[in-house]
């Protein structure tokens, strides 16, 4: 038996563990699709400022699981992360994420419109509220930055979590498309253009030095 939660609306914020309870109670009482509110997308200094910790990390193990709610049990998910390379803060050891949804045997709770997590990802994770929030990266698909290779060049480069080339971080302020949408975008986007995960990583660090500066300078 498979549930939805459907990601719509404009309002920015994110959704706590708490904030979706009953709505995840309903969907369990055979509710098949329940509306909830996503976000606006950040901009790139939003992101930066505001995640946890920045890190680029390999999917190792996903595995998901019931939890006991009341009466009623959710079903959660972990990801552990193998991290590559710390870019901000500092993640635990493991980094193991935790969210709302996944498949446990024949029960199913999928949030809709989220990317999921496949076992040998690479990606750059903007780590937000993990274990609170329902989704663990900051601004949920805006915080994930999947690293590709170009198969005639061997360049690296960085796509959005639609996989559309990321070529300049002012895109990240902009709406992220799906479906056909995304597919023309992806198509009219050179990957030679897209970003590579250092280039990324050092407009990351700047930015981050900046802000921890200007905040300390007005104290």
């Amino acid at each position: 038996m498979s549930k939805s939660l459907v990601l719509s609306g404009p309002a920015r914020g994110r959704l706590s563990w708490r904030g979706l309870m009953s709505m995840i109670a309903l969907a369990l009482c055979a509710v098949p699709v329940v509306q909830a509110t996503t976000v606006l997308p950040p901009s790139f200094e939003e992101m930066v400022d505001g995640a946890d910790c920045i890190v680029r990390a390999r999917v190792t193990e996903v595995s998901s699981y019931e939890e006991p709610r009341g009466k009623k049990t959710v079903i959660r998910t972990r990801v552990t992360l193998d991290v590559i390379e710390t870019i901000a803060g500092e993640p635990p050891t493991p980094l193991v994420l935790t969210l709302l949804g996944g498949r446990v045997g024949e029960r199913e709770l999928r949030v809709a419109g989220v990317p999921t997590f496949i076992v040998g990802q690479e990606e750059i994770f903007f780590v937000k509220d993990n274990g609170k929030a329902f989704y663990p990266t900051y601004a949920v698909m805006h915080g994930r930055y999947p690293v590709k290779r170009d198969k005639a060049t061997g360049r690296e480069y960085l796509t959005r979590s639609n996989g559309v080339p990321l070529t300049d971080t002012a895109e990240i302020a902009t709406p992220m498309p799906e479906g056909a949408a995304a597919g023309l975008q992806r198509r009219a986007r050179s990957v030679n253009d897209a970003l590579t995960p250092t280039a990324f990583t050092t407009k990351i660090r700047e930015l981050r030095g900046n802000v921890r500066e200007g905040a300390r300078n007005e104290k």
